[in-house]
């Protein structure tokens, strides 16, 4: 992989798609790893599990955090997987021309902005690591000094750069979707968002229909 494609796939994300679509290697499933890896940033710790299962020691500890790291893996491939069948009927209809192949790349590499998120996850780590406590203490105290001394804002600065991060996976997948469907930016938006939404209305319909 030519580690600069991870920084011009941002700011020229159609030229760089098809940069990669034209090469012999797409690095697909290797990219959507390695933003899987850069979103579980600060999300497990066998010190936190030890401590939510006080019975549980550090090895079995470790083991139980890499199990549910690789079970993570394989639900971010399954969902990448089954996104990028649903686009590709969706881009027929909007005159696409890309195979199922090219979506999976295009969709990969829309992940990029999650490759990048480590610049605020770990200073969030971090902060979190710090104010971490033990199951008997008193949390009180602890969380009001802390949003007395600015705690707040970092907590919203931190969900705020989520969103950012999150509307430019958006984003970038659509001018990559649209790059390789060979069309304009505005239908790989419709594209991409179509892919997104569909599975979550087919859930909420099946969920209104079970309790029905």
């Amino acid at each position: 992989m030519r580690l600069s494609y991870l920084a011009t796939i941002l700011v020229h994300p159609r030229d760089t798609m098809r940069r990669i679509l034209d090469s012999g290697k797409r690095w697909s499933w290797e990219v959507v790893m390695l933003a899987y890896v850069c979103a579980s940033v600060g999300e497990a710790s066998a010190r936190n599990l030890s401590r939510a299962l006080p019975g549980v020691t550090l090895l079995p500890g470790l083991a139980m955090v890499a199990l549910g790291l690789i079970g993570g893996a394989i639900g971010w491939l399954l969902l990448w997987w089954i996104i990028a069948w649903i686009a590709l009927p969706i881009g027929r209809l909007l005159g696409g021309t890309a195979t199922i192949s090219d979506i999976r790349a295009a969709l990969a590499w829309g992940l990029v902005p999650v490759v990048w998120s480590p610049l605020y996850r770990i200073p969030g780590a971090i902060l979190a690591w710090r104010f971490d406590v033990a199951p008997t203490t008193n949390v009180r105290p602890i969380i009001l000094n802390f949003l007395a001394h600015g705690g707040c804002s970092l907590i919203l600065i931190y969900l705020l750069l989520q969103v950012i991060f999150e509307i430019a996976c958006v984003v970038v997948g659509s001018f990559t979707l649209a790059e390789a469907q060979r069309f304009s930016t505005e239908k790989g938006f419709i594209n991409v968002v179509s892919a997104l939404v569909l599975p979550v209305l087919v859930i909420f319909a099946a969920i209104f229909s079970f309790r029905s």
